[in-house]
């Protein structure tokens, strides 16, 4: 080595500071750090204690948390009861609903084993929740379809989610009743049209009544007849109900990746919800943000190092340090469930060495993760951008370059 050659690490820091401060982000600010995992040593460091948006890199924090504070194994459950009696093949009374924020009856599932069960379309899990009826000798029911209980009674939305956003499929509500990432079910086109309408008419407005509406239809399909209606409020719980069946949904290590890879908001939201019925009593996102801030610095963050809004990275409320998320990624790791939070990561790179969360804001992008280099090290990084006024693929065109140039780094 000549005595003007740079080190590898001094090259890497060359290369991310002239890829930041091109005349096109002269009014952007980035934040950047990398440290290697195995050493706990600082590559790379750029206002990395600064407060950034984080976008749906916000996800990184809820998704560990959820996996800490819930476990990997937790399993939400709906159970369908009745205030009435069975009487032959008649319900005499109504079905009851009682929900616990099950996100996975959803056509994401579709096609995949979990377990042993098999996942199609959310109208799928209808249809066999009405085979769950019949097979319990029901094929009339004499009163209506109601919900029981209130196990998120907070708002339906994220805090500060912006008004423009409740229109479209990322900012749809969530409830403890969620139909296919809270989307409104349609009716299908009679006979002889076989075309049928896009199965989904937007976000719903009320997520637990969409549900009870497909759940009707489910009905209506396997032949069930329901005299009564959906019920749009919530029933006050009656003095007797007998339990029919309970639903339980897969675990939460395989709803992870449904969560992270495509970036699903209403998942997010509602393991943040979970997180607060589980851990503090009550199914709001106040007392869940309570909770992950308790679990953020228990892992060693710094107290001004966050301000959490909501689960999902929605709403421009929520700021993050890119220490803070560079500690959770590394505090994750210890957690012996860690395989099933990594492999939920989208993956990039030719090798597929870079696991990785990425987040879109009209004003932010973020890319923060794990890559593998050439030398076999793990390293942890954390690229945020706020305040860019450039297109939105140039400043995620920054966030790829640095992750291949880490993914080829090595140290001698």
């Amino acid at each position: 080595m000549t005595p003007f050659a740079l080190t590898a690490c001094a090259e890497l820091s060359h290369l991310i500071d002239s890829l930041t401060t091109q005349p096109e982000f002269r009014n952007a600010q980035w934040g950047v750090l990398i440290v290697n995992a195995r050493t706990g040593d600082t590559l790379y460091s750029k206002n990395a204690g600064k407060l950034f948006q984080p976008a749906s890199n916000m996800k990184i924090v809820t998704s560990a948390a959820a996996l800490t504070l819930l476990g990997p194994e937790y399993r939400y459950k709906t159970t369908f009861l009745t205030n009435g009696e069975k009487r032959d093949s008649l319900l005499d009374g109504d079905l009851l609903v009682i929900g616990g924020g099950d996100p996975t009856v959803s056509d994401q599932m579709q096609g995949r084993i979990i377990g042993d069960r098999f996942h199609g379309l959310a109208t799928t899990v209808m249809d066999a929740l009405a085979d769950s009826l019949r097979a319990h000798g029901i094929r009339q029911i004499a009163g209506s379809i109601a919900r029981v209980g209130n196990a998120f009674p907070d708002s339906i939305y994220g805090y500060g989610w912006e008004w423009d956003d409740l229109g479209e499929y990322y900012g749809a509500g969530v409830d403890e009743l969620i139909f296919n990432e809270g989307m409104a079910p349609t009716k299908l086109r009679p006979p002889p049209d076989t075309v049928r309408d896009s199965l989904y008419s937007g976000p719903a407005k009320d997520p637990a009544k969409a549900y009870l509406d497909a759940l009707k239809d489910g009905l209506v399909r396997k032949g069930i007849i329901v005299e009564g209606i959906v019920m749009d409020s919530i029933l006050s719980t009656p003095m007797k109900m007998d339990t029919i069946f309970v639903l339980t949904s897969p675990p939460l290590r395989d709803i992870l990746p449904a969560l992270m890879k495509p970036s699903q908001n209403q998942i997010a939201e509602i393991f943040l919800r979970t997180i607060g019925l589980e851990r503090g009593g009550i199914g709001t996102a106040d007392t869940a943000r309570k909770i992950v801030g308790q679990q953020l610095l228990a892992w060693g963050v710094q107290p001004d190092g966050f301000v959490i809004r909501d689960g999902s990275g929605l709403s421009d409320q929520d700021l993050l340090t890119p220490e803070t998320i560079v500690r959770v990624l590394d505090r994750i790791q210890r957690d012996t469930a860690f395989a099933y939070y990594y492999n939920s990561m989208p993956i990039a790179g030719v090798d597929g060495n870079v696991h990785a969360k990425t987040g879109t804001l009209s004003k932010a992008r973020s890319l923060s993760g794990y890559v593998t280099t050439a030398d076999g090290e793990r390293l942890i990084f954390s690229v945020l951008a706020n305040n860019t006024t450039t297109p939105g693929s140039m400043v995620t065109g920054i966030a790829d370059r640095i992750g291949a140039a880490l993914a080829s780094y090595r140290e001698h």
